[in-house]
């Protein structure tokens, strides 16, 4: 399956080809130079407003929805071929995705899915950024974020993780920026791509258009959690808990997790 589209950060045309891939291959992107780039958090080069995925001198911007989709929806082993810079951004949230991969179906592979099931908590912190996995059965996420002195206030955000809950409640938030950081963001060559249809924007004195849902702030920051957690590599068992949630501090996150999965996998219940 094929999506076009313009990237939130580059404002490149590119389009995207969803592909199966073979049992235990997990997420790989193929970039327009033809490199083979894995969707680990091993493979992260920048996190500064998006997730860039790089291998040698070849990059991949802006991942997160995308992987926020193909996670969320419990897909596990997946070939994303792109002919262009970056992701499309859609309409700024995974929704789009979701109904693609909805449209392609999937396949069954010759064998089970493996599940780690975390042993001891793990976290990471920058600031006032944290994240943390706590030992759990099945997936949950917590995600508070706190812009006080804002129309946005705070907000929390608690769910099981599962395919319907994502494609309902997480996959139709969508991107934001607050309306005095345009100028520096476009200054620094980022949101080239950013408009009403892939984004909505937080003024002083309220929103620059009707929000999907009262508290889709926070529902945006769950996907990119979940699209960044996707980059530890596995499917595993925790209670996830993020406060101001960060792609620095959410990779840092996934890496700890990978490290924590080092040891053999458990095969599901």
């Amino acid at each position: 399956m094929c999506k076009q589209g313009i990237g939130l950060h580059t404002g490149a045309k590119t389009a995207v080809a969803l592909l199966p891939a073979q049992a235990d291959e997990g997420i790989i992107f193929l970039s327009e130079s033809g490199a083979e780039i894995p969707a680990t958090a091993d493979h992260v080069v920048a996190t500064d407003r998006a997730v860039t995925l790089g291998l040698g001198d070849a990059r991949v911007r802006t991942v997160e929805h995308l992987l926020g989709a193909i996670y969320g929806m419990g897909l596990d082993n997946v070939r994303v071929s792109l002919n262009g810079p970056e992701a499309p951004a859609c309409d700024g949230s995974a929704r789009e995705w979701v109904e693609l991969l909805r449209q392609a179906g999937r396949r069954r592979l010759s064998r089970r899915r493996a599940v780690h099931v975390l042993a001891r908590p793990v976290w990471a912190a920058e600031d006032d950024s944290w994240a943390m996995a706590l030992p759990a059965r099945g997936l949950s996420v917590t995600v508070g974020v706190d812009f006080s002195g804002t129309v946005i206030g705070r907000q929390l955000v608690c769910l099981p993780l599962t395919a319907g809950r994502f494609a309902a409640e997480v996959a139709p938030a969508r991107t934001f920026a607050f309306e005095h950081e345009l100028g520096a963001l476009r200054a620094a060559g980022l949101a080239q791509g950013g408009g009403v249809e892939n984004a909505f924007v937080v003024g002083p004195a309220g929103y620059s258009g009707p929000l999907r849902f009262p508290d889709e702030i926070a529902r945006h920051k769950t996907l990119d959690l979940v699209g960044d957690l996707a980059l530890c590599g596995h499917r595993f068992e925790a209670q996830v808990v993020a406060l101001r949630p960060s792609h620095r501090v959410n990779v840092a996150l996934a890496k700890a997790l990978r490290a924590a999965f080092g040891g053999p996998s458990q095969p599901p219940r």
